[in-house]
């Protein structure tokens, strides 16, 4: 007994808490004697998702990035160290901008009451003592203005259930990403074999060392832990801000339920799912991915050299010299593997040999390919980032080129260095260069060059070029029927003087508009795109085309008035003579004049109606909903993203609590109208507060509208249809008009569907379905510059909506559209206290048949092309 009492104690060092350490206990003694106090609660600093490993590299940004204007999941750490506790965590973030900014912008002191704190979050957390817990919840990166936002800032505070603790977390900060750049995340767990994707020249153009500026990058490499539960989004929403998602040899079952939907979702909005090699193939052989994958993985097979041979030489920049090693390489060895397997008959392959595939899934791309891109075969290879860029990415090919300016502002230095020098008579010694004033070459020989697309004169990276994600909500512009793109802004001013969508708003952003300029990458950015200087594409929008449309639509439904004088006056004149002489000559000539006093009760209540309706405030609905909101429906998938503009109207002030039925949805206030500040003063200054954690789904609490007011609410969520709505039968081919089946196999029943495609004569085939009831099949051919006939009766002026959605200018070149409606909002949201009268209309965007995907291009050149033995630069050895 006495040898297990000692073996016990020997043994107690070594045991820890839960998350791998454990605190003095409070009261005991240190080793110097001195007793401790812990702090009640301790915490570490929030870290927005996707996290990064740290072996693979936090690039300066120790707690995460986010891309402001989109929404993000963070995790915080808190541990209550004396006891077990019960709270909330409430959360926002802060925008800091850089001192510069876009050219006719919102200053940032005015910015400051715009955009630049993000709605407050709250969620209930459970403490047990001396446990640290990890937790999540939901923010909406905030922007400044039309500012450069460098960094966000996280502050949070806890709030214990009985109210005697509260402690503010560990702050934090985020490194903002710019308007062009988005995530590339890895889920691997060998991270060191994507070290040479860190240094790749298109995720960061490739810049001399006497650039003057920092290039730009175009992606974020980012390798989650793999330990526990990994820190990425659980909903397609938190997505926006992430372009590619590389799968190596990550099992399926180590993502929840709830990420593995949202990355379904987010690659049938754009997303581009990169499958990597035999170890990819066989972890997504699950059946999340297993309809998706190109490849029916049938185990793996010898790689053949010949198939090898074919894809770089199909994809090989023509001045590489490097392909003739390359080759010979694979001829000596053959002793590696492929995914075996057949491919589905929807699948394009790119380049020659095989080995890499891409599938249309929705918007997005699925690319697969047969063997292991990191190879070191492949990463040998001199046109490998030319091979990532083309045939991987898509993205347009690049040049590489002597930059002229900065050459002559070198040599204009190093003449006046020079000149300095011969005034003081000691040319060299004193020339402030370490050559005696002769031009040299950076490190690696290189003359100053630049990266630019082929036929660009500038290096400026449009959004739509590294992502390819998008949202009818927020990324299309909206321009009148039968306007071209370069016409007038989408949608005009409104009489509040609130921001609108501007076609002249991408300029900020996007390349120089003219045909020349756009010509060259017209078939990566699309004419139909409406970008915003800061988020880039992807991002929560209230301003965008059909957001500040239906904000106007509403404006004019909710048809606020206030009575005026005359009609107060008006209205108790025919009171008091209906009241007074009619009602006593009544009764005086029906002999019965001591009725007259009971007449007066109900004679008094129908006045007080006539004056309630006269003056718009109807005591039967005190408050109201209106609702206009747009679904958007990728091609073939049986769920859908749905965008509400809802306006809560009240007779009478009201406090309103938004509940959605499950996690995957957003919602922000757009705007307080019709009452100014004095319709909130019933509230105090509070402001809407969003919580996660409590029900199934958020909610967003405080929602104050004052009397004969109301608030426009822009809501974002993913509802579930039931079955999809698509054509049937082989996909046709681009000139083709039918005929087409098409069938409706979700729960909508739509009204005035109407399908068009904008073909490619610059035209528009469209043709009138009329009603397409859930369950339902037709069959229908397309007309040759049809005429648009949207039924000019339907509620809320949903039919210029339509009109302009089927428009040539708004519709994608190839894409074939059908837009319909439904007669009243979708559920999947509930508001209390309860809007007695409830009016809206769906308007259905499905895509049945998307643009195709561009062929991929080498690049013109490689940086080696440019390496000299020489180190002067072209002119100076004259």
């Amino acid at each position: 007994m006495g040898f297990a009492l000692r073996l016990l104690v020997l043994a107690m060092p070594l045991l820890v808490g839960c998350d791998g350490c454990r605190l003095t206990d409070e009261g005991s003694e240190a080793a110097d004697g001195e007793v401790v106090d812990r702090p009640a609660f301790t915490s570490r600093a929030a870290q927005a998702y996707p996290i990064s490993r740290a072996d693979a590299g936090t690039g300066g940004a120790l707690d995460g990035a986010a891309k402001p204007g989109h929404w993000m999941t963070v995790g915080f750490g808190l541990r209550s160290n004396q006891e077990d506790r019960r709270g909330t965590v409430g959360m926002h973030a802060k925008a800091d901008v850089s001192s510069g900014g876009f050219a006719g912008q919102t200053e940032p002191e005015e910015a400051d009451s715009i955009d630049s704190v993000s709605l407050s979050t709250q969620r209930p957390v459970v403490l047990p003592k001396g446990q640290l817990r990890r937790f999540d919840t939901r923010l909406l990166a905030p922007m400044r203005g039309g500012q450069t936002v460098e960094t966000i800032g996280l502050a949070g505070e806890y709030s214990s259930t009985d109210s005697t603790h509260r402690f503010s977390t560990q702050p934090s900060q985020l490194m903002a990403l710019q308007a062009q750049t988005y995530f590339f995340v890895v889920l691997t767990d060998r991270a060191e074999r994507f070290a040479r994707l860190q240094t790749a020249d298109w995720v960061q153009p490739y810049q001399n060392e006497f650039a003057f500026f920092q290039a730009r990058d175009n992606y974020r490499i980012v390798i989650p832990p793999t330990n526990g539960i990994i820190p990425l989004a659980e909903t397609a929403l938190d997505w926006t801000s992430t372009a590619v998602l590389l799968w190596d040899d990550l099992p399926v079952r180590a993502l929840t339920s709830s990420q593995v939907k949202a990355i379904v979702d987010w690659l049938h909005f754009g997303g581009t799912l990169i499958v990597n090699g035999p170890a990819a193939a066989e972890s997504l052989n699950d059946k999340a991915f297993r309809d998706y994958v190109p490849i029916q993985f049938n185990g793996n097979e010898e790689l053949r050299s010949e198939d090898a041979r074919q894809l770089v030489r199909s994809h090989s920049v023509k001045s590489d010299q490097s392909l003739n090693a390359i080759l010979a390489r694979l001829d000596d060895d053959a002793s590696r593997i492929a995914v075996a397997g057949t491919l589905r008959s929807d699948v394009r392959p790119i380049g020659e040999g095989g080995l890499l595939v891409e599938r249309r899934v929705g918007r997005g791309r699925l690319v697969q390919s047969r063997v292991d891109l990191m190879s070191e075969w492949l990463t040998a290879w001199k046109s490998y980032d030319s091979f990532w860029n083309s045939a991987v990415l898509a993205r347009p090919p690049r040049v590489f080129h002597k930059d002229e300016g900065l050459i002559a502002e070198q040599r204009a230095v190093a003449g006046a260095m020079i000149s300095d020098s011969l005034v003081t008579g000691a040319m060299g010694a004193n020339s402030g260069s370490p050559d005696g004033g002769k031009l040299t070459d950076d490190d690696s020989g290189l003359p100053p060059l630049r990266q630019t697309f082929v036929g660009m004169p500038t290096d400026e990276t449009h959004p739509a070029i590294n992502t390819g994600v998008r949202w009818l909500s927020r990324d299309t512009v909206l321009f009148n029927p039968d306007v071209q793109p370069a016409g007038q802004p989408a949608v005009q001013p409104d009489s509040e003087g609130e921001p609108v969508a501007d076609a002249a708003a991408v300029s900020a952003v996007n390349l120089d508009p003219s045909s020349e300029t756009r010509s060259a990458l017209s078939p990566w950015i699309d004419s139909t795109l409406w970008t915003h200087p800061v988020s880039g594409l992807g991002g929560w929008k209230d301003d965008s085309p059909l957001v500040t449309w239906s904000r106007q639509a509403l404006a004019g439904e909710v048809g606020l008035a206030i009575p005026d004088s005359k009609l107060v006056f008006r209205s108790l004149m025919i009171y008091l003579i209906v009241l007074i002489p009619c009602n006593y000559l009544f009764f005086r000539l029906l002999g019965r004049l001591e009725w007259a006093w009971l007449a007066v009760v109900p004679l008094s209540i129908l006045g007080a109606l006539y004056v309630a309706r006269a003056a718009q405030l109807d005591v039967g609905f005190a408050r109201s909903r209106n609702e206009i909101a747009f679904l958007e429906v990728p091609q073939g998938y049986e769920r859908g993203h749905l965008t509400r503009v809802m306006g809560l109207y009240n007779s009478l002030a009201s406090r309103y609590q938004i509940q959605f039925d499950d996690p995957d949805a957003a919602i922000g206030i757009v705007q307080a109208k019709a009452g100014g500040d004095a319709d909130q003063g019933l509230f105090g200054a509070a402001e809407p507060e969003l919580r996660f954690g409590y029900e199934a789904g958020m909610s967003l609490e405080g929602v104050s509208v004052g009397s004969n007011a109301y608030r426009a609410v822009h809501v974002e969520q993913f509802v579930e249809l039931g079955g999809a709505i698509e054509l049937q039968g082989d996909a046709p081919e681009h000139s083709v008009k039918g005929p087409f089946v098409l069938v409706n196999q979700s729960e909508l029943d739509l009204k005035d569907v109407h399908v068009a495609r904008s073909n490619d004569a610059n035209g528009l085939d469209v043709v009138e379905i009329g009603d397409l009831s859930a369950g339902v099949k037709k069959t229908f051919r397309l007309g040759e510059d049809g005429v648009i006939q949207v039924d000019a009766d339907s509620a809320m002026n949903v039919d210029d909506a339509m009109a302009r959605l089927l428009a040539k200018a708004n519709v994608e070149r190839g894409e074939i559209r059908l837009v319909g409606r439904v007669d009243s909002p979708l559920p999947g949201v509930s508001i209390s206290p309860d809007t007695q009268q409830v009016r809206g209309q769906t308007i259905v965007v499905v895509h049945l048949r998307y643009r195709p995907t561009v062929q991929p291009t080498p690049d013109a050149n490689l940086i080696g092309d440019f390496r000299r033995r020489q180190t002067t630069l072209p002119g100076d050895e004259k």
